[in-house]
């Protein structure tokens, strides 16, 4: 897909997310997955006064869309495609011109990307300061929900959700003794965190891009929730019901412990960090090869294998405090650890760099060279951090 109709499509679902207050699954993982670069968002939050929006709405009605709309194509240079996306967005296209003319999305969309000057500049910059992104929430009826500190209820056909402090909280109670089907989906992208508490009683805490899918409400003999990324669970026990984590890689069933979860794709590792209980571990082709975990051991997956070994569960865990705790790790695991809060890419000039080990502990509010000088000054190395349009990398180097 080029540059230019992805921004129209982004447009349109900007437009459509205010005026309806519904996305589907499909088009709320795009709008996410573009609203993970921290400038994005910022002009995003510019564009979002809803009462101003909508007021504008009679006046875009008396204008000839589909000319708009010809006009808005013949600039971008789209084209007639045979290649089908995940969503209709062709439909969407006519609408989004309204708002390339008139609201000014399109002025920030050429001027990212078509700055005759700043295009493609490479800038050196001193640092990356760490910004909070808003999770979102994906209700059983399919209804999308960005979690804002300003909305502290949800109300759905299953039931009043809380939403406090950056911790959901599902309450058996209003769900007025009916059983609620489906499943919601909670998605927390880079530069978040989130906690939710399921209808058990179960905590979660979910790590930045991360997505964690659970039903409204457990029922039957079995709890089970599917993961993609990291999370720390504390699950309610009950011994009639075990509690099961399934990812790609592999599955953590418990009755009731303390455990952390790192699934990342990118990671290509699958780690399930006991700190509380007992659980069980298997691979996901494996079904019938598994491994019981006691505290302090950690179960890990890797080129197919499955393998314990003893680590201080307190490593493990360290995010959802707000820290980044690392002991005796190679550089290239920690830098791609940070790159899923600061948002960047990690380039090392030489690969024997990667290796390099580190222990230490780093607040998740700092900004980032605080952490990369400490390094530089024990690890004898170098390190330089640059902007292309949106897009952040941090070079290491000798």
């Amino acid at each position: 897909m080029s540059q230019g109709k992805k921004e129209i499509i982004i447009t349109a679902l900007i437009r459509k997310e205010l005026l309806t207050g519904e996305l589907s699954i499909e088009e709320n993982t795009l709008l996410q997955e573009w609203l993970s670069v921290p400038e994005n968002q910022e002009y995003y939050q510019k564009v979002i006064d809803l009462e101003t929006f909508k007021s504008k709405e009679r006046f875009y009605n008396a204008v000839d869309i589909d000319a708009a709309f010809q006009r808005i194509k013949e600039k971008v240079g789209f084209e007639d495609s045979p290649v089908i996306p995940l969503f209709n967005y062709k439909k969407l296209l006519k609408y989004a011109a309204l708002i390339l003319l008139f609201v000014g999305i399109a002025s920030v969309f050429f001027y990212m990307n078509n700055g005759s000057d700043l295009k493609n500049q490479e800038i050196v910059v001193n640092s990356i300061e760490p910004k909070y992104n808003n999770p979102t929430l994906v209700l059983a009826d399919g209804t999308v929900v960005s979690l804002e500190p300003k909305k502290e209820k949800i109300v759905s056909k299953n039931g009043v959700i809380s939403n406090v402090n950056q911790v959901l909280v599902y309450d058996a109670k209003d769900l007025k003794g009916v059983t609620s089907t489906g499943d919601n989906t909670l998605i927390v992208p880079v530069g978040g965190i989130y906690a939710v508490s399921l209808s058990d009683g179960t905590k979660v805490w979910l790590n930045s891009k991360s997505t964690l899918k659970y039903p409204v409400e457990f029922s039957g003999n079995s709890r089970k929730v599917t993961l993609e990324g990291e999370a720390y669970f504390e699950v309610s026990k009950n011994p009639h019901s075990p509690f099961t984590v399934k990812t790609k890689s592999g599955n953590v069933t418990v009755l009731g412990t303390h455990f952390n979860i790192s699934a990342y794709d990118e990671d290509r590792n699958f780690e399930t960090t006991l700190a509380e209980g007992k659980v069980k571990v298997s691979e996901i082709n494996k079904e019938n090869e598994s491994v019981t975990l006691r505290p302090g051991q950690q179960a890990r997956v890797r080129n197919e294998a499955l393998k314990v070994a003893e680590v201080d569960p307190s490593v493990y865990s360290a995010w959802k405090d707000g820290k980044f705790y690392f002991e005796n790790e190679n550089l290239k695991n920690i830098l791609t650890k940070m790159s899923r809060w600061y948002n960047f890419n990690v380039k090392f000039e030489q690969k024997a760099l990667e290796q390099i080990k580190f222990t230490g502990i780093v607040l998740k509010d700092e900004p980032i060279d605080r952490f990369l000088d400490i390094i530089s000054k024990t690890s004898n190395v170098k390190y330089k951090i640059t902007k292309v349009n949106q897009t952040y990398e941090v070079t290491v180097s000798k």
